[in-house]
């Protein structure tokens, strides 16, 4: 359990604010920037990981209190803390059932010989690929693993005293995939985002650009991005694009930049340029494209365009496509990316509409927000 970082008391010392009075821990297999941010306004929630996403933010970690915990470390901390509450991986991330059940067991232990109430087990659920899916395309011994987790992942469900589902996929699944086997209260709270502030710039149209922000991989249909920027540059002169992320598509997306002044790359920047792009962007694409064993949940990068009052270009692979749809914003068919990206994406440039026009239709309640403090019971 190395990597400790705090920024205040111990998880079991005393009650803390912003948690309904109660020690709090997240404990997630991976940790992102999205994650720290989250609760760098919350005392008593402490977030133990096991890995790093590439987007961790050493910066925004500092801020937190969070930990690297192992399969042996979460048990450990569990077993030497006071918990009220945990949020555990959704049931349908099997390689997170063993970790789980090992700390709600460590907790449940530790509760019952020191006479406190028995901690509250909750889950937030986006999950949107059928078990008979992986089965279908897993390699041999990585379906051998999966078979053997997955009485696990039973487990976690019936263990569960509240689950909010983020998009109606991950609704639908669980009911087909768990029934009557999983307990405990469950609520739909759409992953939408609610507006940023951008101050009088809400009101103003901005320039035709166009920004691509995240994983340069092929399922995030970066490729399908760069094939179609030409039709784009040809029909608008004055559209720009702007590239930012990390992953195989850089040196592609490098090679762009340099023969292209109307393209822009960074390149793994820090967070206040990610943001600073965000609020210069008209357009926020991420066509996202089916792989066998992965399918867009939500994509991150589109509930931070919403939010920043970009209009939307994606496909209808993310779990948010049916509201995407029904308020104005560019839902390409996947197996039509090919085809209409580009078209897509002009007409997007070409709307008559301000960030705010866009951030109108945002719900009050910020999406994650809202299930959390369900799931954590302190709504207002």
């Amino acid at each position: 359990m190395s990597e400790t970082k705090t920024a205040g008391v111990r998880a079991d010392s005393g009650a803390p604010s912003g948690t309904g009075g109660r020690n709090v821990v997240q404990l997630y297999e991976v940790a992102r920037t999205a994650h720290l941010e989250r609760i760098a306004d919350t005392d008593g929630v402490t977030l133990l990981y096991r890995e790093k996403r590439y987007d961790f933010d050493e910066r925004v970690a500092d801020g937190v209190r969070v930990e690297r915990a192992s399969l042996i470390g979460a048990a450990w901390y569990a077993a030497t803390h006071a918990v009220d509450l945990v949020e555990v991986n959704e049931p349908l991330v099997t390689r997170a059932a063993l970790r789980s059940l090992l700390f709600i067991g460590a907790a449940r232990v530790r509760a019952f010989l020191t006479r406190r109430p028995r901690p509250t087990v909750v889950t937030y659920a986006i999950a949107n690929v059928p078990t008979s899916t992986l089965r279908a395309n897993l390699p041999w011994k990585a379906r051998v693993k999966f078979e053997l987790q997955r009485p696990l992942a039973r487990r976690v469900a019936r263990s569960l005293d509240r689950i909010a589902f983020g998009t109606p996929d991950a609704r639908d699944l669980y009911r087909d995939e768990f029934g009557s086997t999983r307990r405990g209260a469950a609520r739909l709270v759409e992953a939408l985002p609610v507006a940023v502030d951008l101050g009088a710039s809400a009101d103003v149209a901005r320039p035709p650009s166009i920004l691509f922000l995240g994983d340069l991989a092929a399922r995030k249909g970066f490729p399908d991005v760069m094939a179609a920027w030409s039709q784009v540059r040809d029909t608008i002169v004055q559209a720009r694009l702007v590239i930012v992320g990390r992953g195989d598509g850089v040196e592609q997306a490098r090679l762009l930049s340099k023969a292209d002044p109307r393209v822009e790359l960074f390149v793994a920047p820090p967070r206040d340029v990610i943001l600073d792009q965000l609020a210069r962007a008209k357009v926020l694409v991420l066509p996202s494209r089916r792989r066998p064993l992965w399918k867009e949940q939500i994509g991150l990068p589109l509930v931070e365009g919403l939010a920043y009052g970009c209009v939307v270009v994606t496909t209808d692979e993310t779990g948010i496509a049916p509201w995407l749809r029904a308020h104005e914003h560019a839902v390409v068919p996947e197996a039509q990316v090919a085809e209409r990206l580009a078209g897509a994406m002009i007409d997007a440039l070409r709307l008559s509409v301000t960030p705010g026009d866009v951030q109108r239709a945002l719900p009050d309640r910020d999406g994650r927000t809202a299930a959390r403090e369900w799931l954590y019971g302190i709504e207002g």
